[in-house]
C-alpha cells in the first residue's frame, strides 16, 4: 500500500485527506491552470460543494505549504 505524506524539515504535517488530495492534484498539473470546475469534478467526484468549502480547502492547502499571501 502506497503512503503519501507532506513533510516540513523532515517532520510529517497533518492534513485533512481532501487538502492533501488538492495539493497533490495541483502539483501533478502545475504546468497549467486548474479550474474550479475541474477540481470539483476530480476531487469531489461531482458532489455538490459550496464555494466556501472549496475556498476553505484551498486556504488550508496554502497554509500547509507556507503561503500566507505575502510569502508564496
Amino acid at each position: 500500500m502506497a503512503r503519501y505524506e507532506l513533510q516540513e524539515d523532515g517532520d510529517p504535517r497533518s492534513l485533512e485527506p481532501q487538502v492533501f488530495a488538492l495539493l497533490a492534484y495541483l502539483i501533478e498539473y502545475r504546468d497549467r491552470v486548474v479550474s474550479r470546475d475541474e477540481l470539483l469534478e476530480k476531487l469531489w467526484e461531482g458532489r455538490i460543494v459550496t464555494d466556501a468549502t472549496l475556498a476553505s480547502r484551498v486556504k488550508s492547502a496554502r497554509q500547509a505549504v507556507g503561503d500566507d499571501g505575502k510569502a508564496q
